[in-house]
């Protein structure tokens, strides 16, 4: 089933989170490095980031992807798995 378009759309930012009549959608912090201005947006539903560099009052701005949340996760390696209990009487 669809649900019905609503006459009204509910669109707001607070506090950096885009909250719409559907709920939380997206996260975004905007930072100036020297003559440029950052942002990274990350859409808390699927964990995708995106990220902008632009020049402020010209127009030209760089879009492109970021790593997901998943690549910031430790990495299944032998060392990081549980190692049994030296003290046990197996």
């Amino acid at each position: 089933m669809t649900r019905n378009k609503s006459a009204f759309n509910f669109d707001k930012q607070m506090f950096g989170f885009n909250i719409t009549e559907t709920g939380v959608k997206s996260w975004t912090k905007t930072f100036k490095l020297g003559p440029f201005s950052q942002t990274i947006n990350v859409n808390l539903k699927t964990g995708q980031m995106k990220g902008t560099t632009s020049l402020p009052g010209t127009g030209l701005a760089k879009r492109y992807d970021l790593p997901g949340l998943d690549a910031l996760k430790t990495p299944d390696l032998p060392e990081f798995k549980r190692k049994p209990d030296m003290w046990t009487d197996d």
